[in-house]
């Protein structure tokens, strides 16, 4: 992917402006949306060391970028293992790289070995696997058999990043069939960086009153959550002075609080002298001595093994996408 030098100066525009404290990252317009920008812009967007939700976010200007959404045209095709890369000419000056996660191939059958297929290469060499509920970086919605050199078409994908160069992860694609979506797209693209109406054509600025409902709701937030702490432990010493009652009450019906059984005492210290008097005897050693190892410690019996411990695999939770503009994938 190529940078064109013009770049050079919105890039430096971009690393002067402030940003905003990542707390504050949730108020912005462009957080959760889904935003029309052409290679030229993409390839300005940096990181700036910046991590929100554990992932590294681009920013142009001050604004945040995850969700982009791109329309241009397919230059080339390259496969690699489990991914595949578009590279995508939007006649902006820019070329870009879009990467999309291959399927899992097929489990393979002995019985068709002999048989061999010739498949080309924008052709996906699997076996048709039942499209997901929601589209994803590791299962993402495309047509592989209809995507093929010098198609229009439009992409709905995560910025990410390759050798500190922009990358844009693929999560929908689909063919542009005709030119009248061609045509909303661009005028999303101006509309967006506009600076007297667009999001992308001014700072992203909070004002002291948008700043301090947000404290209040955090506080409010904070509260509620302290008073149900404190009501759970209202309800744990509630129940710990209910077991403590009954138990006090069934002590005092059984005999009167602390009074104990006489006859238990004179048992117990009968059978303790008892064991002195055995253990006086030295003979009281040859009961001790097995005849045979116990069944436990037997040679031929084999000890039963601890059950394994299964493995699980913790799904990563994935954004809902398809909440957010798809302008018609």
């Amino acid at each position: 992917m190529t940078t064109p030098s013009s770049t050079s100066a919105s890039t430096s525009a971009s690393t002067l402006t402030p940003l905003l404290p990542l707390n504050l990252y949730h108020l912005s317009p462009t957080i959760q949306k889904w935003c029309a920008l052409r290679c030229a812009d993409i390839a300005t967007l940096n990181t700036r060391g910046v991590y929100y939700e554990n992932k590294s976010i681009h920013h142009y200007l001050n604004h945040p970028i995850r969700y982009i959404k791109l329309i241009g045209l397919i230059v080339s095709i390259d496969d690699f293992a489990r991914r595949r890369i578009y590279t995508i000419d939007d006649s902006s000056g820019v070329c870009l790289e879009c990467v999309a996660l291959l399927p899992p191939p097929p489990p393979s059958n002995p019985s068709s070995s002999t048989t061999s297929t010739s498949t080309s290469k924008t052709n996906l060499p699997t076996t048709q696997t039942p499209a997901p509920s929601e589209p994803s970086i590791t299962q993402p919605q495309i047509p592989w058999d209809t995507i093929s050199e010098c198609k229009t078409v439009r992409i709905l994908g995560v910025m990410g990043t390759y050798m500190s160069m922009p990358q844009l992860q693929i999560v929908k694609m689909g063919v542009v069939e005709s030119t009248d979506v061609e045509r909303k797209w661009w005028d999303e693209c101006a509309g967006l960086k506009d600076p007297s109406l667009g999001i992308l054509g001014r700072d992203w600025v909070l004002n002291e009153e948008e700043i301090e409902r947000w404290k209040r709701r955090e506080r409010r937030r904070k509260a509620r959550e302290v008073e149900r702490g404190r009501q759970g432990v209202r309800e744990g010493q509630g129940q710990g002075k209910k077991m403590i009652g009954n138990r006090e009450g069934n002590r005092l019906k059984d005999g009167g609080g602390r009074k104990q059984n006489t006859d238990s005492v004179k048992e117990e210290r009968a059978k303790q002298q008892q064991e002195r008097k055995r253990k006086d005897d030295p003979h009281h050693l040859l009961s001790t001595i097995p005849v045979k190892p116990p069944r436990e410690t037997s040679p031929n019996k084999i000890n039963p093994k601890s059950p394994t411990t299964e493995k699980r695999i913790l799904p990563i939770a994935l954004s809902d996408l398809s909440k957010y503009d798809t302008f018609g994938l």
